[in-house]
């Protein structure tokens, strides 16, 4: 079952959007989307759904407009959920997590010689894993059933000790259910005459537990919930003899009648003392070698304590308080569907530290599936896998953000993904995707092999084809080649630098002897002509477009690139200059 669509109204940078996502169970959704987009508006979005209605402070409204209503609605599985004011029906049915970056300045307050001064410095504000558990002890008096066994007292078992594996007490937790059927009178009855049956043998331990088993382990077998406890006990019996097993079942259905409560906090505090060893271990792992984090238990709570900001390097910091909360998301106790945004965290990570963290990711969904349970987990992110090779999760899909009205056409696609062919290559990167002042004709080759308009065969048509382009682009019109305005971007530079130029000489060195933008443009600067900035800096985003053969289906992440004003500013100075 997929999210296919995500609406957001009047939350940070968005007044209105509708995104297309379609977003995938157990599997990390990388949703690509450039600098200023909006993926910090998703995530505050969500953060707001997290109650039972949507939340949203005046600082978060869409250019704080207070007095207009905020709305957040997922499509999933065909049904619209919305959450609103006054209602959510998303949390109803989804856990929502959000991770993101969560330093705090803050400033201490000294007195120096008399005078208050500030000092500001970095907080990561502790983060808070849920209620501590008081440990339970057991309200067991062994004294209690070998009064019940009479002479044969070596037979019983002292369940506090035969019970101490913490992993023994976690799983007859998870079958309470069935402990609490013991008391039913066909398994009370059946555990009554064993130990009846015990208490009358003479022999040892082992010959009085074989005769047992031989007279009642089939009948035992029958009885579902009581196998099911049996089992559970018998797994970390080691040493035990079938009878040991059989009398702990004893007991704890006879612990259950008389102090159910106690029973079930002693249970229940082996799988908190799990996971808190399971949280230290893995604190530990990642602390660093003298600037650790602490997992404390203060006022009825478990809160992990960090250093100050400035004591972390960068990526430490991150990827601590990443993995705390992958933690807080993989042990709610919920049963409902989980949906997890990962605000740009892993942007900032340094490749061996991105590897940790999908690491944890992939136990995260692992975690889910054997648990059977989904999780949506969303890494929003400005990096495209396409190019970006630190991403290499098994169960993962990009799905970039975003207008996707801007396609590219059938001319520039055959262009850039058949550039290298031997009967038109030469002439293309010559006359076609680079500046020449000579009109060039391949026009038979462009409409006869490659089904293509003959008048874009022309170099100096195809040059004004670019043009049109560009002009949708910059008067925002819905459809446009954002590959065809990239290449005109770069044509128009080096036209300029080409028209720059003083001597014939000059001119045939800057269009014969210079291949690739780039090198036009130092051999330009290098005979004198000033080469604005802003035209070199563009070629990271011409050359992505142009040099893009396995990712050319994906137009919309260029279109978002150019679709930014303040490069749109760049390039109309560019083109210019």
């Amino acid at each position: 079952m997929t999210i296919s669509k995500i609406a957001i109204e009047n939350i940070r940078g968005f007044e209105r959007v509708n995104l297309t996502v379609n977003l995938r169970p157990n599997c990390t959704n990388i949703l690509v989307a450039p600098n200023g987009f909006g993926k910090s508006s998703i995530s505050t979005a969500f953060s707001c759904a997290k109650g039972s209605k949507l939340s949203v402070d005046e600082k978060d409204k869409h250019k704080k407009k207070d007095t207009a209503d905020s709305k957040l609605s997922v499509e999933y599985n065909g049904n619209k959920l919305e959450a609103t004011s006054g209602s959510n029906e998303i949390s109803e049915t989804f856990d929502i997590h959000v991770i993101k970056s969560n330093i705090e300045p803050k400033a201490k307050l000294p007195k120096i010689n008399g005078f208050t001064v500030a000092k500001p410095y970095l907080e990561i504000p502790s983060l808070d894993l849920g209620p501590a558990v008081v440990k339970q002890k057991i309200n067991f008096d062994i004294n209690k059933y070998k009064v019940s066994f009479g002479a044969n007292s070596k037979l019983v078992p002292n369940l506090a000790t035969k019970c101490d594996d913490e992993q023994l007490r976690s799983e007859l937790l998870s079958v309470i259910a069935c402990i609490d059927k013991l008391k039913q009178k066909k398994s009370s009855d059946l555990l009554d005459e064993i130990v009846e049956s015990a208490k009358g043998l003479a022999g040892t331990k082992v010959s009085i537990s074989d005769t047992v088993e031989a007279n009642f382990a089939q009948t035992v077998s029958e009885v579902l919930h009581l196998k099911t406890v049996f089992d559970v006990v018998t797994k970390y019996g080691h040493g035990n003899t079938w009878l040991d097993n059989a009398v702990i079942c004893y007991m704890l259905m006879d612990l259950n009648k008389s102090d159910r409560t106690n029973l079930k906090k002693w249970l229940q505090y082996a799988v908190y003392s799990r996971r808190m060893q399971s949280l230290k271990d893995f604190i530990g792992d990642i602390n660093g070698a003298w600037v650790t984090a602490e997992i404390k238990e203060t006022k009825g709570r478990v809160l992990v304590i960090f250093p100050d900001a400035s004591s972390l390097s960068n990526g430490q910091r991150d990827l601590l308080y990443f993995g705390c909360n992958l933690l807080r998301t993989r042990e709610t106790t919920s049963t409902k569907p989980c949906i997890l945004l990962i605000d740009e965290v892993f942007d900032y990570l340094d490749d061996a530290n991105i590897v940790i963290a999908q690491y944890f990711l992939s136990k995260l969904i692992d975690t889910y599936r054997q648990d059977g349970r989904q999780i949506y987990i969303c890494l929003l992110t400005h990096l495209d896998p396409l190019y970006f090779k630190g991403y290499a999760l098994r169960r993962q899909q990009t799905i970039y953000l975003g207008d996707t009205s801007q396609k590219i056409s059938e001319t520039m696609r055959k262009v850039i993904t058949l550039r290298e062919n031997p009967d038109w290559g030469a002439d293309l990167s010559r006359h076609f995707l680079h500046y020449h002042p000579d009109d060039h004709d391949i026009s038979e080759i462009f409409n006869d092999t490659y089904g293509l308009p003959k008048k874009h065969g022309r170099s100096h048509s195809f040059y004004e084809f670019l043009e049109e382009e560009w002009e949708k682009c910059i008067e925002g019109r819905e459809s446009y080649d954002p590959f065809a305005v990239c290449a005109y971007i770069r044509v128009q530079i080096e036209k300029c630098a080409y028209s720059k130029l003083q001597t014939e000489s000059e001119r045939e060195a800057f269009l014969s002897g210079c291949n690739g933008t780039a090198t036009k443009l130092e051999y330009a600067e290098s005979v004198g002509v000033p080469v604005p900035e802003a035209c070199l800096l563009l070629g990271v985003v011409y050359n992505d477009a142009l040099h893009r053969k396995d990712g050319i289906e994906q137009s919309s992440t260029i279109a978002l690139k150019l679709r930014n004003l303040g490069l749109q500013s760049m390039m109309k100075q560019a083109i210019n200059w």
